[in-house]
């Protein structure tokens, strides 16, 4: 099989990442009820947390350009559903009966738990399976690269 004529350069991806950014951050403004912010300057390790995401964001902006080229739009699918859930579930603690995690061992003990809980539910999984399609629809309207018809 020949390589793609249709190269991801680095202006491009950035554009192509302003998507997955507007993407992350309703996520987490949604997980945090509308006060990330305040977390992101009060709580140290959310904002690490949120600078992480942001460079895990421009991982998967790579990745589901070129699973897309490549014809894997389920594949790519599943990697959005996944980085979108887990912004869900490590920035919506502190609501609830829990308060909010104040260290890194709470967080990261507090991220498992708030996984399997949302996990379990019938609807948050659906509704994010149809936000990453959202996210995936844009990524191949608007990204050039990923309407290669060497692999449609």
């Amino acid at each position: 099989m020949s390589q793609s004529s249709v190269t991801i350069n680095s202006t491009n991806l950035f554009q192509y990442f302003a998507i997955t950014v507007v993407f992350f951050i309703m996520t987490a403004v949604l997980a945090s009820y509308g006060n990330i912010y305040n977390y992101l300057f009060r709580y140290f390790w959310d904002f690490l947390f949120f600078a992480l995401f942001l460079w895990l964001g421009y991982l998967l902006t790579n990745k589901v350009c070129l699973l897309s080229q490549r014809g894997k739009k389920l594949q790519a699918l599943g990697w959005t559903f996944l980085y979108l859930f887990m912004t869900f579930v490590v920035f919506s603690d502190g609501h609830g009966s829990v308060a909010h995690s104040e260290g890194l061992w709470e967080k990261l003990m507090l991220i498992p738990v708030t996984f399997y809980l949302y996990a379990k539910s019938l609807f948050l999984p659906l509704i994010f399976l149809g936000v990453a399609g959202v996210h995936n629809i844009l990524m191949y309207i608007i990204c050039q690269p990923c309407q290669n018809p060497e692999y449609s």
